[in-house]
């Protein structure tokens, strides 16, 4: 089989191209379409072909694909860019954001379910937990501003405390992509710096709902990796983002 392509004919060769290409397309009707942007409902979509009908999870080293995992995290998709648009309604912004969340984490899960298999996936599942914190951290920017728009009815306080759940879940999403970034033993160092980075991007939209615990805990594990680490790159961006934390300091 190694030989059959010096043997091809350029007629046959085209021939060729154009079912591996064919191939391809097809590969991709099956998930939402990447031709435009994804709302929270092309997350579902998607969610539900892999879980019900057996589709398999985007990958970057697959070329039928690797499109359609690059559109699951481009920053034009609908959640993010509207959440992100001052000149919408707060409220259009956070329930564009909150749509897509669970989303992204149940995503993150079967990512990372299939990594714990021994699929090659952790590039996949460190690229997918930057862009849910990311997410994550433009809803905990809305906060304060969805709290004053909520009506004052009998769900107001309901509301409220469905929102302090929200905050937690995200310190604890945050932990996570820092717990990740350290985790050598199971990510490429790209994937190490992409992580400690995004991290690093977003702290100011998370450092307002750390608790103390949540802090010290996080400098305490990123000082223990600083000090093992011997890749000056890596020791770098982790002490930033170390720093970032212990100090309170906003990214440049």
């Amino acid at each position: 089989m190694r030989l059959l392509p010096k043997i091809l004919t350029p007629t046959a060769w085209l021939l060729f191209l154009m079912i591996v290409a064919a191939s391809s397309a097809n590969a991709q009707k099956r998930y939402p379409s990447i031709e435009e942007a994804w709302d929270g409902t092309d997350y579902r979509a998607l969610i539900q072909r892999v879980e019900t009908d057996g589709l398999a999870l985007p990958t970057l080293a697959d070329a039928a694909t690797k499109p359609v995992f690059e559109r699951m995290v481009r920053a034009d998709n609908i959640p993010l860019r509207a959440g992100l648009d001052p000149k919408l309604a707060v409220t259009i912004r956070f329930q564009k954001l909150d749509s897509a969340l669970p989303a992204l984490h149940r995503l993150v899960a079967l990512y990372a379910s299939e990594t714990e298999k021994g699929k090659p996936y952790t590039t996949e599942l460190a690229t997918l937990m930057i862009y849910e914190v990311k997410v994550s951290g433009a809803l905990l920017e809305l906060h304060e501003s969805y709290v004053s728009a909520l009506p004052r009815d009998k769900r107001y306080q309901a509301n409220i405390n469905i929102l302090e759940q929200m905050k937690s879940d995200a310190r604890q999403l945050y932990s996570r992509l820092v717990g990740s970034a350290i985790a050598t033993g199971t990510y490429s160092k790209p994937d190490l710096l992409a992580m400690t980075r995004g991290a690093v991007e977003r702290l100011p939209s998370y450092l307002p709902v750390f608790t103390n615990e949540d802090r010290q805990g996080l400098v305490q594990k990123l000082t223990q990796q600083i000090a093992i680490t011997t890749d000056q790159e890596l020791k770098a961006a982790l002490t930033e983002l170390r720093d970032g934390i212990k100090h309170r300091r906003i990214p440049a």
